[in-house]
């Protein structure tokens, strides 16, 4: 059984309008973390709204420019940890929008923290970095935690079980099913989680469809994938000003797990990916543009 997806378009013509600034002001942000790379959480963020903004130009992922921009995030954001975790001063190279940048150390900060982490993880299943994807499992919870909460910040406490679990899957770890359903039990709002709606619609169908994903369970990944983007959908078409928040392109965790079941199906053919919509880009989703270039 196939299951259809329709997507919402985000159609901004200021976007297309802009779309050289923004890639200009791209390579900039990224030149500056030479000279101020305490700046990494704010570039991460942008570079990624520059990529998703390049998604609603070119919704398929089939230009050079978009793959441009989405490695390019995925590169800053797996920075981010790259300056966090190695020791404060050292000098780190990272190749980031094709050129090998020197760049010094942070140490952990208030951006050394799980969303980013998941953001990270996530951006480098969809651009095939399985280096990149294991070496953030290598990077400790209580780090995560530690950095991420400082300054009084709070943090959902599900999203510490939620990585946990990602990284105990790619480690293969013990634990995994035990930090999943504690994950899932803890993103319930009805258990003390705060975040309203982003919970039920964007937070636990990605954990739902993880579930199904590690017990190899074809048929319930593909059921609860197209429940989860519709509940996606449903999110950001809720209002007039949601429908055109650049966040609503693409649902990021969704998108990852789908590209691992896509290439899983490349061994093991009883596990096939029946589901399509817009909210999976063909050319991201495929891997069509990996290898183009060094990453």
């Amino acid at each position: 059984m196939t299951y259809r997806i329709e997507s919402h378009r985000i159609d901004n013509p200021a976007y297309r309008i802009k779309e050289k600034q923004f890639q200009e002001k791209r390579v900039k942000k990224i030149d500056d973390l030479s000279r101020h790379p305490e700046s990494i959480g704010t570039t991460s963020s942008t570079v990624y709204r520059y990529a998703k903004i390049a998604l609603t130009l070119d919704p398929e992922g089939g230009k050079l420019e978009t793959w441009e921009a989405w490695a390019a995030a995925m590169q800053v954001f797996n920075a981010v940890f790259d300056l966090s975790t190695a020791p404060e001063g050292a000098r780190v190279q990272c190749v980031i929008d094709h050129e090998v940048r020197d760049l010094t150390a942070t140490g952990p900060g208030h951006f050394t923290n799980a969303g980013n982490w998941e953001t990270a993880f996530f951006l480098a299943v969809t651009c095939r970095d399985e280096k990149r994807w294991r070496r953030l499992c290598e990077v400790p919870v209580d780090l995560l935690r530690e950095a991420g909460e400082r300054g009084g910040i709070q943090h959902n406490e599900y999203v510490y079980h939620w990585v946990a679990a990602l990284q105990a899957f790619v480690l293969n770890r013990p634990g995994l099913a035990d930090h999943l359903a504690r994950a899932m039990e803890l993103s319930d709002p009805r258990n003390g989680a705060f975040g309203g709606d982003t919970l039920d619609r964007i937070v636990f169908p990605q954990m739902n469809a993880f579930r199904f994903f590690a017990a190899n369970d074809a048929d319930g990944f593909n059921r609860a994938l197209a429940e989860g983007l519709t509940a996606f959908r449903d999110h950001y078409t809720a209002t007039a000003e949601s429908a055109e928040d650049v966040h609503g392109v693409v649902p990021l965790g969704l998108l990852a797990l789908a590209c691992w079941a896509h290439d899983r199906g490349h061994h093991h053919p009883e596990f096939t990916l029946e589901v399509e919509s817009g909210y999976l880009p063909k050319y991201l989703l495929d891997g069509g543009w990996v290898g183009e270039f060094p990453t």
